[in-house]
């Protein structure tokens, strides 16, 4: 069925928003109709899914991301929750996000503990299911030698060798780390 637009207002970058008395689409600005023109509202969702599709791309290009922080950048963008969603899953198919790869990837670059992890991960909008799976492979007693060598590296010059435990001490705990993990490391490095 065919509708008048109603208006199209300027949305930054390339966008536009086309406003249909059945509805709202954010479009390409060089593919948006004129005000009074006709048009389909079927055609306008193809082009706003588009448009979703080449925003997440270049999102995804600049640094592996998550799913929940695709869906929340295309949502800040103006993009409706379903539109974002349809996104998330349609870059999902292609292999463009997975939670997987960028939950292995933030575990290995970060010095974090378990609950450090977890609740990063969560942060980061991964689902919790995802989030226990890369849980389930991660140990903070296997990273003991590479703590101790970070704890000297970053505290062992302190004179005050209490001061220093302290210091560490509260470093490995924001982290996230056990206390049986923070002893064995105080204990091995200072």
């Amino acid at each position: 069925m065919t509708e008048k637009v109603c208006s199209v207002e300027k949305a930054g970058r390339g966008r536009a928003f086309v406003t249909l008395p059945s509805g709202r689409f954010l479009v390409a600005a060089s593919e948006a109709p004129g005000i009074g023109t006709p048009a389909e509202p079927q055609y306008l969702e193809e082009l706003q899914r588009a448009a979703a599709r080449e925003d997440a791309g270049n999102y995804l290009a600049a640094a592996e991301r998550s799913t929940g922080q695709l869906h929340k950048r295309l949502v800040a963008k103006g993009y409706s929750s379903d539109t974002a969603s349809q996104t998330v899953k349609w870059a999902e198919e292609y292999g463009y996000v997975d939670d997987m790869r960028f939950s292995s990837l933030l575990a290995g670059s970060r010095v974090l503990g378990r609950a450090g992890m977890k609740r990063e991960l969560l942060r980061k909008g991964v689902s919790p299911q995802v989030v226990e799976q890369v849980l389930a492979d991660f140990s903070d007693s296997d990273r003991i030698d590479e703590l101790v060598r970070t704890v000297v590296s970053r505290y062992g010059s302190l004179e005050d060798r209490e001061r220093a435990r302290r210091r560490a001490a509260g470093w490995l705990s924001r982290r996230g780390f056990s206390s049986e993990v923070i002893f064995r490391v105080l204990q091995e490095a200072l």
